[in-house]
């Protein structure tokens, strides 16, 4: 499950998360193989029918990006209402990120950037499951 961050930025001492991810050809990569898994996955497969696949990879890439601190700006739509009503749980979120973690580890990203990653992953939790927090 993806680890509840300290705090919205997590910088590491050895450079910038996009970087460590090894920039955009790289993340581009890590991207279609964490699809790659989320689409043999039969618990996440059916929320990507009638999805057009090359646009996915387009949005979740400038999404990761930019929370990795990488050149790109996150112009998609809004998280909240792209994913509202369509069931999606902790448990869901949980996989998603299971997957992406498992395609970086795949493509030689180190385990502390993995793990600043999926705390950043974790600030948008709320708005992809459509679930409040008391707590922030």
């Amino acid at each position: 499950m993806c680890p509840i961050p300290i705090d919205d930025r997590m910088s590491d001492a050895t450079g910038d998360l996009f970087d460590q991810f090894g920039g955009t050809e790289q993340l581009s990569k890590i991207v279609r193989e964490m699809y790659d898994r989320v689409l043999a996955d039969p618990e996440l497969a059916p929320f990507f029918e009638h999805v057009e696949m090359s646009r996915l990879h387009r949005m979740q890439y400038q999404f990761l990006a930019s929370a990795l601190d990488g050149p790109a700006n996150y112009t998609g739509a809004e998280l909240t209402a792209i994913h509202r009503g369509r069931g999606i749980t902790s448990h869901h979120f949980a996989l998603f990120c299971n997957h992406f973690a498992d395609a970086a580890e795949s493509h030689g990203i180190g385990n502390s950037a993995i793990d600043a990653a999926l705390g950043r992953l974790a600030i948008y939790k709320d708005r992809v499951i459509g679930d409040v927090s008391i707590d922030g």
